[in-house]
């Protein structure tokens, strides 16, 4: 009997376990290892922010969902991967040996090591409730990073604090203009937007310095802040080089577009945790994770079976909505854009029959 090994519950490989419940390959047992039996969905974060989602409407429970399908479910961390005897390595010390592995594990905040004393942490994921609610509700709340996480979840705050009736001082520095890596168009709406809606933002500020009650920017500059939420872009787990794998510069595990690891064939990754050594400039978001699902699940039963791979080949334009808070969004598709309450209608529908495809699993 083969071992497939999925290491950790992202977006491909939740795909994975949903294809378990119809099509479980002959003669293989499946093994989820997760630091958390439970997999938050970071699509609904800026609604749990805000109040329109419960923790529970979140989350996925990854262990009810492999006792319903048949898989095994650990509670662990993979640390360290031994390629040539195929075995991983537990934070307890647990030994798990594998025929086939799939990484699905996400990343890491990159905030700078003399900074992490002062900054809250979202990531791993399920970290995100009992961070959120801390950060929203504290004096100052600031937040560093103007990508689309950081952006939404500044909207997020700020909504929020405005609904408590509390003081909309929510602060959101960025080392470029907002969302820099749209269109220049798109980039200049939504700071219009966040004018709008009255969100203190700084833009091309970096926070070179960090105090228990104030944050220094490049410029000199100096702001109060009580918590700080660092969103500046995803930074890789060490397993991946520490191990000796095959990773791009920054650590993330490299994979060719069959999402296979270029050295060793039975180590497969999708999402966040992967660079494509032909893609090497993808951005890391959840829209290119769900649409490595199917491919990823493909690959490894062809791989179980000894039969030829499929390429992944990622779309160039998607649909990307951000809340902007208090019941709108703000929909971009190249370089078009709407801001309103029919964006984030929609966002609400997208997003919910995502979470009740897995729910229905085992609810």
């Amino acid at each position: 009997m083969k071992t497939l090994v999925l290491t950790g519950g992202g977006h491909a490989h939740l795909h994975c376990l949903q294809q378990l419940a119809t099509d479980f390959p002959s003669n293989c047992r499946v093994l989820l290892i997760s630091p958390s039996r439970h997999q938050y969905y970071s699509g609904m974060f800026s609604g749990f922010t805000e109040d329109v989602y419960s923790e529970e409407e979140i989350r996925i429970d990854l262990k009810r969902i492999c006792e319903k399908v048949g898989a095994e479910f650990v509670t662990d961390q993979v640390v360290a991967v031994n390629a040539i005897a195929k075995q991983l390595t537990g934070a307890n010390g647990a030994i798990y040996d594998y025929d086939l592995v799939s990484f699905d594990i996400g990343s890491t905040s990159g905030a700078p090591s003399d900074m992490k004393p002062y900054i809250t942490a979202i990531k791993p994921n399920f970290l995100f409730p009992d961070q959120l609610r801390r950060i929203r509700e504290t004096e100052t709340p600031a937040i560093v990073g103007g990508g689309a996480s950081g952006v939404e979840l500044a909207f997020s705050i700020n909504a929020w604090r405005k609904q408590q009736q509390l003081p909309a001082n929510t602060l959101l520095f960025s080392a470029t203009p907002l969302l820099a890596g749209l269109h220049k168009r798109i980039s200049r709406k939504i700071e219009s937007i966040a004018r709008q809606k009255d969100l203190s933002f700084f833009t091309n500020e970096s926070v070179e310095t960090i105090t228990p009650e104030e944050i220094i920017t490049s410029s000199g500059q100096l702001f109060p802040q009580t918590e700080i939420l660092w969103l500046t872009g995803p930074k890789s787990f060490p397993v991946f080089r520490d191990s000796g794998l095959d990773t791009d510069p920054t650590g993330f595990l490299l994979v060719n577009e069959c999402l296979q690891n270029v050295h060793y064939p039975e180590i497969f990754g999708a999402g966040d945790c992967i660079t494509i050594q032909r893609y090497p400039n993808l951005p890391k978001n959840g829209v290119y994770a769900v649409r490595q699902g199917p491919i990823l699940w493909r690959n490894l039963k062809s791989r179980i079976a000894s039969i030829g791979l499929e390429a992944f080949i990622p779309q160039e334009r998607y649909v990307s909505i951000l809340s902007t808070g208090g019941g709108e969004a703000f929909l971009t598709y190249g370089d078009f854009s709407a801001h309103g309450k029919v964006p984030w209608l929609l966002k609400k529908r997208i997003d919910r029959n995502f979470m009740e495809q897995y729910k229905k699993l085992y609810e």
